[in-house]
């Protein structure tokens, strides 16, 4: 058991970069050295399975001994290194198209061949909001959902639903105004899941980045009456520059947003933007949206 700990470490120690010379040296002492853990090829970054390595270790140090007092608050550490780099790369992924899916609003076509349709036609980002169904086929959508958000390289949200967002392991959880606090949610969530939430302009863009989320969705952008949103006051494309300007998040422009109107939403600075009824409300979902994803490719 020894001997599989001290070869999970040296997996672990390949995954972390020389620059983190006080994790090395750490897990080095698990397996019985001084000297920092190096190799002369390293692996590279791969937070996840950085992730699954430390839990393997973590369980293996309840039955080995080791020359360090407390081996697991070393392995915690290492953990919540690469849960860190594993955030930070789903928010690399908010980017291009990003189409929210809704049991309501996809006219009467499966949520899961309206995403398997739209993944198709180039979509990169999908939320999960669903208020009609109880928890088991929602958790359900869930898994199924972000399996195939994951076949396709792109980034899966749960809408509002933290629990949910929690027991799938979904990349993300979005959140509104009105919604679950941040940091209450951040206490549900695992550590290396991200957090959206919609905003009504720079004053609340402020309190959310403040908050600790990890995307900014502004809007709405222009007029719509898509979810309950009639009653918003348009923003402008240039709300989205001026949140841009105050933050390093990526931001996500949402309402009323549609194929002639895209340019202007991209040339104000938006990194993602949010579609619903252009691309599920329509009679050729897969085609809609590789039209979006062609304007947005030829615009940015």
């Amino acid at each position: 058991m020894n001997d599989l700990l001290i070869s999970v470490c040296l997996e672990i120690s390949r995954l972390l970069p020389d620059d983190e010379s006080d994790l090395k040296i750490s897990l080095g002492r698990i397996v019985g050295t001084e000297n920092p853990l190096k190799f002369d090829v390293s692996q590279g970054e791969e937070p996840e399975k950085g992730l699954n390595l430390c839990n393997a270790a973590f369980a293996l140090s309840d039955f080995v001994q080791s020359d360090m007092e407390h081996p697991k608050e070393v392995i915690l550490k290492i953990k919540d290194y690469f849960s860190l780099r594993l955030r930070l790369s789903y928010r690399g992924k908010m980017s291009g198209i990003y189409i929210i899916v809704d049991p309501e609003a996809t006219n009467n076509v499966d949520v899961y061949e309206m995403t398997k349709m739209s993944l198709e036609g180039g979509v990169k980002v999908v939320q999960y909001r669903d208020k009609l169904n109880d928890r088991e086929p929602f958790l359900e959508n869930c898994y199924r959902i972000k399996e195939l958000c994951h076949q396709y390289g792109a980034a899966f949200v749960v809408n509002d639903a933290v629990d949910v967002a929690s027991l799938s392991s979904a990349d993300f959880l979005h959140v509104g105004q009105s919604d679950i606090p941040v940091n209450e949610a951040r206490k549900i969530l695992q550590p290396f899941q991200g957090i959206g939430r919609s905003n009504g302009g720079t004053s609340e863009s402020t309190e959310s980045e403040e908050s600790g989320v990890d995307y900014l969705a502004v809007g709405a952008i222009y007029a719509t009456s898509t979810m309950g949103k009639s009653a918003r006051k348009p923003l402008g494309p240039s709300m989205i520059t001026k949140v841009k300007s105050q933050s390093g998040l990526p931001i996500v422009a949402i309402g009323g947003i549609t194929i002639e109107n895209l340019p202007d939403v991209i040339q104000a600075g938006a990194d993602s933007v949010c579609m619903v009824s252009a691309i599920t409300m329509s009679n050729n979902p897969e085609s809609s949206a590789r039209e979006l994803v062609n304007v947005w490719e030829s615009s940015i």
